[in-house]
């Protein structure tokens, strides 16, 4: 009781804050920056979960990303909770290109195959009508070619995750040492 809202949001303001935050995007990439640096887990554990949820993103299943990607995390013994802060990165400004690529990549294996592909709609609106009524032709491919991106996404972004994390930790150590030698030298200092 004692960290909730005095007044409760509105379901529209708390929309437009998951796509613009108030606060700003870099106050809150600072947050969610501190918030992975809590995480009292491996730099591999965390990159893990990372890149999983980052990759994850690319597979057109709107409302899944956060269960694939634990799942995922669990499977492959990575932080979980870095896989739903790696989630975050699917957002409504990347997120279009994500799936247009996933849907050229499973055009493309498709016609490989010789099996048939329908054209993306010009104006897609994510109906469960618009992704049944051509399952074969239209969101199979797209899954496939989502699938596909993740597989080959995750490991660059594991790279990348694993080196952010690692040069993070090593400057939160250096500032503490720093920080410890300033108050030594403070306390030993001759007073006069």
């Amino acid at each position: 009781e004692m960290f909730r809202r005095r007044t409760k949001q509105r379901l529209m303001h708390r929309l437009r804050e998951m796509v613009w935050p108030s606060m700003g995007f870099r106050r809150s990439a600072h947050y969610i920056f501190h918030r992975l640096m809590r995480l009292k887990d491996s730099n591999h554990k965390i990159a893990v979960g990372l890149a999983l949820g980052f990759a994850v993103s690319f597979v057109p299943i709107p409302g899944t990303h956060i269960i694939q990607a634990a799942i995922l995390a669990w499977l492959l013994r990575g932080n979980i909770v870095a896989s739903f802060i790696g989630t975050l990165f699917g957002n409504p400004v990347t997120l279009p290109l994500m799936w247009w690529m996933s849907f050229r990549v499973g055009d493309s294996a498709f016609a490989l195959l010789g099996l048939p592909v329908s054209p993306m709609p010009s104006k897609f609106e994510f109906s469960f009508a618009e992704l049944t009524d051509d399952f074969l032709g239209l969101f199979l491919p797209w899954a496939l070619g989502g699938y596909v991106l993740m597989a080959l996404s995750f490991v660059p972004f594991y790279a990348g995750f694993y080196w952010m994390m690692q040069e993070a930790r090593r400057a939160q150590i250096r500032w503490k040492q720093n920080r410890m030698h300033r108050i030594a030298q403070s306390l030993t200092e001759p007073r006069g």
